[in-house]
């Protein structure tokens, strides 16, 4: 076939959603990767051993609240493991500061450190999860609103005055102003799940995500069997409903006449026709080297080239080891430090967040601290049973640079990875004994090599910054998924609602297209957003 309803451009997370929803609704769909599989950041790879790894995305702050686990009816295929102790964050004395599913044993963890700080929590949850739930994950699956309108009728409820007011400020000091935490430690934790994914402390007005990261990463699910598994998924929804995939096809132009998208030419020569074309690649590949200068408006144009990157990306080893799970010494003070779906090491303070990102911002390679989590406590079949037992995968994340002065990543990733591992002996006491079998170093430079959308090494497809989220992303022209030019349409990380592993640009763009192609909206909205219409939090 070269004629198609709607090409999609990219077999990520968000382009698999759009495939699937708009080939139930029966559009003849063709869905192109230029790699030679699909999921992309939902990647999870076994290297031919006996360890399966989740090489980019693996916590999921949403789980089964994406709106395509419903629809799709997906709770046979993929299973969400929610591990009761969340996060525990260890000090160099021995201290451990764990946060729970259950708040009130956060705030019991809490008041070893400060009872002040543990009564200020509870009341800071409470809030957090009512965002979360009545209204940032709810406006996450519809279209954006703009800036002021969004103001006016949110301004109107006293949870939605309660957004507008931290969305306003940083998020330190959300932390150290608003709700004026006190003790350094409780600080250091709160803040550094607030900002995990890539948010500046300083950053002003993005603090609406303060809630939907602390909250969601203090109910952070796994998938069983690893990420892949959520995209073989959706994978398998597009084939049942007719569906056309193709792996290996680069798109190399979106071919535009008369100012309207009519199809794609492809690396190899071929060429197909549609409707429809949607792009789930960053603004840069979409309106500036998938398109001719010419056939793009001036003003997206500039647009796409003034897109700002990320200021710090991951440094991830993925790690098979022989040996008992890490037992960390803060377990003599609280043991469940060892069942912690992630374990924080290297922040004592603030001011130890701060200077590692200070460290980056100087294109320096930061002192070691991050986060180390042990998938097979929670999810065994990540590693082999057998005779060559116990097995266990490890997985180590932090911020890193892109670029390091005067050196390569190349270069210097395994030297890195070699003082990580040095860090770790001041946390682990059984580090010695643990024999390491198989290990997946990936810097920043690796991750832009292997998710090209991820331009140096962005995760999210661009910067969370005020100019760059809501209305405006990725500008006002396309944040609402239709572009200037007729017949193309925007539907990836770096559109509302934004990247992570949330589904919802792939979600909300293919409503939209289906109802400019006269296609059959087969599928109903959440409750939780019917909720959020009826409380006025939200206004379609």
């Amino acid at each position: 076939m070269k004629e198609y309803d709607v090409i999609i451009i990219g077999g990520g997370p968000n382009g698999l959603t759009c495939a699937a929803y708009l080939a139930k609704a029966g559009a003849k769909v063709l869905l192109l990767e230029k790699r030679f599989e699909l999921g992309g950041g939902l990647y999870t790879e076994d290297f031919g051993g006996p360890f399966r790894h989740d090489i980019h995305a693996t916590y999921m702050m949403v789980g089964e609240l994406m709106p395509p686990y419903r629809d799709f009816n997906l709770v046979n295929d993929v299973h969400f493991i929610r591990p009761e102790v969340q996060d525990a964050f260890v000090f160099k004395d021995g201290k451990a500061l764990v946060f729970y599913t259950d708040p009130n044993k956060s705030a019991e963890s809490i008041a070893r450190f400060s009872k002040k700080d543990s009564e200020t929590f509870i009341k800071m949850y409470k809030e957090f999860k009512d965002l979360y739930h009545e209204i940032i994950i709810p406006q996450t699956y519809v279209p954006p609103t703009p800036i002021l309108e969004l103001a006016e009728y949110l301004g109107k409820t006293d949870l939605g005055k309660k957004l507008l007011d931290i969305s306003e400020l940083t998020p330190r000091s959300i932390i150290e102003e608003y709700y004026k935490f006190e003790d350094p430690r409780v600080k250091a934790a709160l803040l550094y799940l607030g900002v995990i994914w890539g948010i500046h402390p300083n950053a002003g007005g993005v603090g609406y995500m303060v809630p939907l990261y602390t909250y969601g990463m203090m109910n952070a699910a796994i998938i069983k069997g690893g990420s892949h598994v959520l995209s073989s998924a959706l994978n398998r929804q597009i084939i049942k409903n007719g569906g056309t995939i193709y792996e290996w096809s680069e798109v190399k132009e979106i071919i535009v006449e008369d100012g309207e998208a009519r199809g794609v030419k492809l690396a190899d020569g071929r060429e197909f026709r549609a409707k429809a074309v949607v792009s789930t690649l960053n603004p840069y590949q979409t309106f500036i080297e998938l398109i001719p200068k010419e056939k793009v408006p001036e003003d997206l144009r500039k647009s796409a080239e003034k897109w700002m990157w990320e200021e710090w990306s991951l440094f991830v080893v993925n790690l098979g080891i022989k040996g008992q799970p890490p037992k960390y010494k803060a377990s003599d003070y609280n043991p469940d430090v060892d069942k912690a779906l992630l374990v924080i090491m290297g922040y004592e303070s603030v001011d130890d967040i701060i200077n590692h990102i200070k460290e980056m911002e100087e294109n320096k390679l930061p002192s070691p601290a991050g986060h180390l989590t042990c998938h097979t406590l929670f999810d065994p079949i990540r590693a082999s049973s057998g005779p060559f037992g116990p097995l266990h995968t490890l997985r180590w994340e932090c911020w890193a640079p892109y670029e390091v002065k005067g050196k390569h990543w190349d270069d210097i990733k395994h030297e890195y990875y070699k003082e990580i591992m040095r860090s770790l002996e001041d946390y682990i006491v059984n580090l010695k004994e643990i024999k390491i079998l198989f290990k997946h170093v990936w810097s920043p430079l690796d991750i832009e090599r292997r998710l090209v959308t991820m331009k140096r090494g962005s995760i999210k497809h661009g910067a969370y910054v005020s100019l760059q989220m809501g209305i405006f992303r990725p500008n006002e022209a396309c944040s609402r998924y239709r572009t200037p030019i007729k017949g193309l349409y925007v539907g990836g990380a770096s559109v509302y609602p934004g990247g992570m592993i949330t589904l919802g640009p792939g979600y909300n763009s293919a409503k939209v297209i289906a109802e400019d192609l006269g296609l059959k909206v087969w599928w109903t909205s959440p409750e939780y957003v019917n909720e959020a219409i009826k409380k006025g939090y939200i206004k379609l």
